[in-house]
């Protein structure tokens, strides 16, 4: 049978800090994912329910639960800058170092993001696949 705790504020058993329940559910993860590109595995998520994996460095998460609102959220991103798990550089000397980006927004059931090495595709870069692409969404579920 389920139960149901209904709380304002957490606090700690000596009442010295506490936190509100808002607080709490307004500022946590509602999304997350680490998704190894060259394998096309996922080595770990919540509220994710699978990748498209359309060409090399582009990629669609899509998402359980939808976001309240495609613009009122923040989305992280960040990479393991090699294909092999850390034994070697990225290919090339490269300006502007590695970027991921969000393409579009939504605020139902799917990120699209790219990754590659400079700037951007097109500056001096290319689409390249990471083995480690981390991508996390805050903001309120609809």
């Amino acid at each position: 049978m389920a139960s149901i705790l209904r709380v304002n504020t957490l606090t700690d058993a000596s009442s010295n800090n506490s936190v509100p329940m808002a607080t709490v559910a307004q500022g946590t993860v509602k999304y997350w994912i680490n998704y190894d590109a060259p394998n096309q595995a996922v080595d770990g998520s919540l509220n994710s329910s699978s990748v498209t994996d359309s060409a090399t460095g582009q990629f669609t998460f899509n998402i359980n639960n939808d976001f309240n609102s495609a613009n009122d959220k923040c989305v992280q991103t960040s990479l393991w800058n090699t294909s092999d798990d850390g034994t070697g550089t990225i290919i090339d000397n490269v300006r502007g170092g590695i970027s991921a980006w969000q393409q579009g927004a939504s605020a139902t059931g799917t990120l699209t993001c790219h990754t590659a090495k400079g700037c951007s595709p097109s500056a001096n870069g290319a689409y390249i696949d990471f083995s480690g692409t981390y991508v996390s969404i805050n903001g309120d579920l609809a």
